[in-house]
This record gives structure tokens, C-alpha cells and sequence, in this order.
């Protein structure tokens, strides 16, 4: 199993929209290969990531919600083929409610944007 606490650094969880975009789709492109490398990623491992980048979306986020995935997640009633699509769920409902709040822009747009208008 490969360890995903390092995957790009900890650089902790305040930070800008921005950032907070970035982590949300990493995380994606984490479980697109979770998804095609079964075995490599542990469930649990990846639970605690969605919870991380769940934290900075707290406006998307229900709490009954996430505990319930947790849960899912960490006992043993369902295989691991299984919680990586609860997994991939909750990542889910959290792009839909970015997009609902902010709509669909590139990663790296804002950051593009400023370099121009400097």
C-alpha cells in the first residue's frame, strides 16, 4: 500500500480557494488511480484524505454525511471495491457543490489570471 500522507507536501489546511481547488482535484486524479490500481491505495487512507479535503469545503459539506461514509469505510461489512466508490461519492458531491457555488474553471485559472494582469 502506498502511503498518500505525502503525496504533495503538507502545507496544511488554511488556505486560499485556489489551493483548496487544487487539493479537490488531486485528489480526484488520487482516486481515478486508486480506481485502476486495486490493492495499491487503502481505503482508510483515502477516507482520511476525503475528510481533509472535505475540511476546506465546509459550506459543501454535511456532517451526518461524512460520518456515515466514515463508518462505511472503516468496518469490515463491505469490500474495498466498495468503499472506493463511497469514497469517490463524496469527492463527488463535493465538485458538485463547488461548481454549484462557483462554477467550472480550470485549476491554475486564478493563478494565470493575476500573471497576466500584472
Amino acid at each position: 500500500m502506498l502511503p498518500l500522507d505525502d503525496l504533495e507536501g503538507d502545507r496544511g489546511m488554511e488556505g486560499t480557494a485556489e489551493m483548496a481547488r487544487r487539493e479537490l482535484a488531486t485528489f480526484g486524479d488520487l482516486l481515478f488511480q486508486a480506481e485502476r490500481s486495486e490493492g495499491q491505495f487503502a481505503p482508510n487512507a483515502l477516507m482520511v484524505r476525503l475528510l481533509r479535503v472535505a475540511a476546506l469545503f465546509p459550506k459543501a459539506v454535511d456532517d451526518a454525511l461524512l460520518w456515515q461514509v466514515t463508518d462505511l469505510v472503516a468496518g469490515r461489512e463491505v469490500g474495498d471495491r466498495f468503499k472506493l466508490v463511497v469514497i469517490r461519492m463524496g469527492w463527488a458531491s463535493l465538485v458538485q457543490a463547488e461548481f454549484k457555488a462557483r462554477g467550472l474553471r480550470v485549476v491554475g485559472q486564478d493563478a494565470e489570471l493575476h500573471a497576466k494582469a500584472a
